[in-house]
């Protein structure tokens, strides 16, 4: 059964704007706009013209390209009333079919992207920026709560790309620990010392999530003795 995944758009932003809520505003490049059917360069830490705000939080290798899959869509219709399209969750890369979702993304497979080739790194952890955009603090949680979070692609080898090149899976990883397990034991069941640990040593994983695994994996351990 063929891995591939469709790529509905390729979304940047060259600037960055003040996004304001009632609860709060932030500067963000959040609002990304499609490129339509042209080649962008793929660089090792993102699409060349796309801004990044907040660079303690986002961007650079590990998180060169976040991904979302409209798929999920209807399920934010349905929970919010919200319309939404391309770019909806700030995302580079909005992508369709259930190859896309969070279940079947797993940590460390690569996938041929027009020249470049890419490697899946780590779940999206959702931020407030969410919750401004959209004027609904609580939709990052919510994001968390359903593990409908998207998922992040670092950069292997650069080059050009356009959407109708599509991810092209080229290996999977042996461990097949997926974006949605990741997001299980992260947010639901942070007490289980068994996949904490396999998460931790998962060395395709961020050290950003690995650190913030162990973290928990120790507080468990704590607690069991």
């Amino acid at each position: 059964m063929s891995k591939n995944i469709i790529i509905q758009s390729i979304n940047i932003r060259d600037k960055i704007e003040q996004l304001v809520a009632d609860h709060q505003s932030a500067k963000t490049a959040f609002n990304k706009e499609s490129v339509g059917e042209v080649n962008v360069f793929l660089t090792i830490t993102g699409f060349e013209g796309d801004m990044v705000a907040d660079k303690k939080h986002h961007g650079g290798n590990d998180k060169a390209i976040c991904c979302y899959s409209s798929d999920r869509f209807p399920h934010w219709k349905n929970e919010l009333n919200l319309d939404l399209g391309f770019a909806a969750f700030g995302e580079n890369l909005t992508l369709t079919g259930e190859n896309s979702l969070e279940e079947n993304i797993f940590v460390g497979d690569r996938y041929q992207l027009g020249e470049a080739i890419v490697e899946v790194s780590e779940p999206r952890g959702p931020c407030y920026i969410i919750g401004i955009r959209y004027n609904y603090k609580p939709f990052a949680k919510l994001c968390q709560d359903t593990g409908f979070t998207g998922f992040y692609l670092r950069t292997i080898k650069e080059g050009l790309v356009k959407k109708s090149d599509g991810l092209i899976h080229l290996s999977s990883h042996p461990k097949k620990i997926s974006i949605a397990h990741i997001n299980q034991i992260r947010y639901h069941d942070s007490k289980n010392k068994i996949e904490l640990q396999k998460l931790v040593d998962l060395e395709e994983l961020t050290l950003e999530w690995r650190e913030k695994l162990e973290v928990l994996l120790r507080i468990s351990k704590v607690k069991a003795t």
